[in-house]
């Protein structure tokens, strides 16, 4: 498979899970038109080489550590625009929301991990063509598709709210959340249950687990995580 003008790209790879990166690493080494391919574990690695390399496309896990794909890729389009660095999202996540957040910052594919390797190398034939929609691996536009317009997705959360769930679910106790927010325990927890009301749930594990899962919160305190799991 070649580019247009039969360019040569370098390829930034950037996901926790060191196997897939590994796996993906290998098979973009097979395309004639990569020039390198650099493996990232953590983001603060990626931008610190990104500020004396070049970098033509980003391949970028939504689920990160320190900090998650939709903020790497708004802190990428700060630094560079489309035309000069190409961003791939990759994830297991095929919720609409993070679909959706994720193009609107400045993506310009999205492809699920269910769909590697050919739909990897097809978004990357496409985004260095001359299209401006962004490309949309075959889970990915069904998603679109079909739940679009399912009640789940219509969920609005106001700041405070959106503020206070991801305090939540970064395993803040009542005290500690009203501490930071400066407000009484008896406010959040009034904020708790109006979230609750409209996550359309009645503990805060099944809170933390559709605001997960729905895609209102994309980095997990790894305490919690493993808290949740054993509820």
């Amino acid at each position: 498979m070649k580019l247009q003008n039969d360019r040569k790209i370098n390829i930034a790879i950037l996901d926790d899970h060191k196997m897939v990166a590994g796996l993906l690493r290998e098979n973009m080494k097979q395309f004639e038109f990569v020039e390198t391919v650099n493996l990232f574990f953590t983001a603060t690695d990626f931008f610190d080489f990104l500020t004396t390399n070049k970098i033509d496309l980003l391949i970028v896990d939504v689920f990160m550590p320190e900090m998650n794909g939709v903020d790497i890729v708004k802190k990428c389009r700060e630094l560079h625009k489309s035309s000069q660095m190409k961003i791939i999202m990759l994830s297991s996540s095929i919720e609409y929301k993070v679909i959706n957040d994720a193009i609107s910052f400045g993506a310009n594919a999205y492809v699920t991990k269910e769909d590697l390797p050919d739909e990897v190398s097809s978004a990357i034939k496409y985004v260095f063509g001359d299209n401006s929609r962004p490309y949309f691996s075959n889970n990915a536009r069904e998603v679109l598709l079909n739940d679009r317009f399912e009640e789940d997705n219509l969920v609005k959360l106001s700041p405070r709210e959106d503020q206070l769930l991801k305090l939540i679910c970064d395993a803040k106790t009542a005290k500690e959340i009203a501490s930071e927010l400066d407000l009484s325990i008896n406010t959040i927890h009034f904020y708790t249950k109006r979230l609750m009301v409209k996550m359309n749930v009645n503990r805060t594990p099944d809170l933390i687990l559709k605001a997960i899962n729905k895609g209102f919160v994309l980095n997990l305190n790894r305490n919690m995580s493993s808290n949740i799991s054993a509820m």
